[in-house]
């Protein structure tokens, strides 16, 4: 990372803000040096990860566009965006393939894992599993995101369902929420 940092105009971007993958014929990679941003699937908005600074988004395309998406921040951010070419290059000079390589398998571990979750049984299963996930996530993220937004900005679940879901764990005295923001997990039942 501080070999891509030093040549990176590092720029301090505010929560909520979308950065591309690519704009018009140049593909960008981001350093994120501190925050956390969600990596979204541009064909349908879809939340494929959530990623903690210190980690390098985007470097998957480094060859050619295979994902074509953008980040989004949680909270605020200092990212240095830097042109994928230059990415090359740096890679190239330093002879930093094997860290890029072990970075990819983290990467594609990550992946693999978010797809197991969204292909789970049951549509409960989803929820169960991405409320766990909010509730591990740090407080100023958590609390200022309902519980049913965050769900469906990760997953292809229908507003209903998850409400329908949401409305039977806090009547059961399963989870704890205040006007849609999850505020702690008492104990989520194996099956719903």
């Amino acid at each position: 990372m501080d070999y891509l940092k030093r040549d990176a105009g590092v720029k301090h971007i505010l929560p909520r803000r979308r950065l591309s993958m690519q704009i018009g014929e140049e593909r960008f990679c981001y350093l994120i040096l501190k925050g956390r941003v969600t990596v979204h699937r541009r064909s349908d908005d879809l939340a494929m990860a959530t990623v903690t600074a210190p980690s390098l988004v985007g470097i998957g395309n480094l060859q050619q566009m295979l994902m074509d998406g953008y980040i989004k921040t949680l909270v605020p951010c200092d990212i240095a965006i830097l042109k994928m070419a230059t990415v090359y290059d740096i890679i190239s000079a330093n002879q930093l393939w094997e860290p890029l390589a072990k970075h990819m398998m983290v990467i594609a571990g990550k992946l693999f894992e978010s797809s197991e979750q969204l292909s789970a049984p049951s549509a409960y299963d989803i929820v169960r599993a991405q409320l766990n996930e909010l509730i591990n996530e740090a407080p100023m993220v958590r609390n200022n995101i309902t519980a049913e937004r965050y769900i469906r900005e990760k997953t292809h679940l229908s507003r209903s369902g998850v409400m329908r879901i949401l409305a039977g764990l806090k009547a059961g005295g399963y989870i704890e929420m205040q006007r849609g923001v999850l505020i702690n997990i008492v104990k989520l039942p194996e099956k719903y």
